[in-house]
């Protein structure tokens, strides 16, 4: 665990009951100055009976040690004021102020980062009433190494969580809820130099990607088709209601409100594609077509809430790679490579390509040419030394 609970007899010492003239509840806590230990005490005796005050003194106990075991420290709230809010309702007090601020595109990404973040969490030893001060320096660092050690997040990414997470910790700081940045200090990475290490998918593996998606999770592989046939990037698909998918007219609606330019796009489903997309349950318009369900994590039927991009990656890494045997440089985003190169490969002609994938201009759909074998065999037979002319 990257989250260290405070720990009994180091940061803190439990309530106990001292009963004299005044009765009070005394208890220690870590000083964020000394270092040391310091006692704090409560006066308990309000009532006229001892029954009475030693009801009061045992709840008030219980609340405090309770609240100790998930690390509050009111020493740190005479710096924080706010110490004692739990994180993720600040988290949450961030993004209602943001909200008000941001365009939903914007707010889409703050909520996908926090997303991440809040599962990260979860899964090391983080609580829904830990206080925020319990995101230290270590933390930070903790969370930013598991990050780059993600091969779907690319250094634009890294670079992305680090200013993010800087900003978000900062706005705490000034409301009170925490004393100090903890990812201050936690540098960027250089872009230049930095190549990508995925590659494309063979025939072969995508034909075992197929079989295997089919009979362990139908749902998925619909996802990993919208990337290969449709060109859509993780956040899309998340995002994509079940009326947004247009079965007569073989077309997928992307709104700019989920678009990463911000347009308004149509993606046309292939002949081949369909088979999957009528298997689909779509009975249900407003639904998110691969919801987000709390007791499953890995299961993409519709829902009230989209999933989130990030466990797309992650199903991709934890149980497709393994499952079909691909290594470390077959990672999701090779379909969108894949699909793009083998359309240019059949002859379908580079304006429909560029409007399939949403590309800007064609010279960045052109760049998918040079990754075609059939590219480089039509090159082999050009005669760029004019010999045949001089024969």
């Amino acid at each position: 665990m990257f989250l260290r609970q405070p720990i009994q007899g180091i940061d803190y010492l439990p309530a106990k009951l001292c009963q004299g003239k005044v009765w009070f509840v005394y208890f220690y806590v870590k000083s964020p100055v000394t270092g040391k230990l310091q006692r704090r005490r409560i006066k308990v005796n309000r009532y006229r009976t001892k029954k009475e005050n030693l009801a009061l003194a045992r709840a008030i106990m219980g609340e405090i040690n309770n609240r100790l075991a998930l690390g509050w420290n009111p020493l740190i709230e005479s710096v924080a004021p706010r110490a004692g809010v739990p994180l993720f309702t600040a988290l949450e007090e961030y993004l209602k102020v943001k909200g008000k601020e941001m365009r939903p595109n914007s707010m889409r990404s703050y909520r996908s980062f926090i997303g991440v973040l809040r599962e990260w969490l979860g899964e090391h030893g983080f609580s829904a009433l830990s206080p925020a001060n319990l995101v230290t320096k270590d933390v930070a660092v903790a969370f930013m190494n598991d990050m780059d050690d993600r091969e779907d997040v690319s250094v634009i990414t890294y670079n992305n969580y680090v200013r993010f997470f800087s900003g978000l910790f900062g706005w705490m700081v000034k409301k009170g809820y925490i004393a100090g940045n903890p990812f201050d200090g936690i540098d960027k990475k250089h872009k230049k130099g930095v190549n990508k290490k995925r590659r494309l998918l063979k025939p072969a593996e995508l034909a075992t990607l197929v079989a295997f998606l089919q009979e362990k999770n139908p749902e998925y592989l619909a996802i990993c088709l919208f990337c290969y046939c449709c060109f859509m990037r993780p956040k899309e698909i998340a995002l994509l209601r079940c009326e947004d998918i247009d079965l007569n007219g073989q077309a997928v609606r992307v709104s700019g409100e989920i678009a990463k330019n911000g347009k308004d796009s149509v993606r046309t489903i292939p002949d081949t594609m369909m088979p999957f997309m009528l298997a689909l349950d779509l009975s249900n318009p407003d639904l998110y077509l691969f919801g987000s369900h709390r007791l499953e994590k890995y299961r993409f039927t519709p829902g009230t809430k989209p999933t989130i991009g990030q466990r797309i990656a992650d199903y991709w890494r934890f149980f497709v790679r393994p499952g079909c045997g691909f290594g470390d440089d077959l990672q999701f985003y090779s379909l969108k490579d894949t699909g793009i190169t083998n359309m240019l490969g059949d002859g379908v002609p580079i304006s429909f390509v560029q409007q399939q994938a949403d590309h800007s201009s064609v010279a960045m759909t052109a760049i998918y040419v040079g990754k075609s074998p059939a590219a480089n065999a039509e090159l082999k037979g050009v005669d760029i030394l004019r010999m045949k002319k001089l024969q």
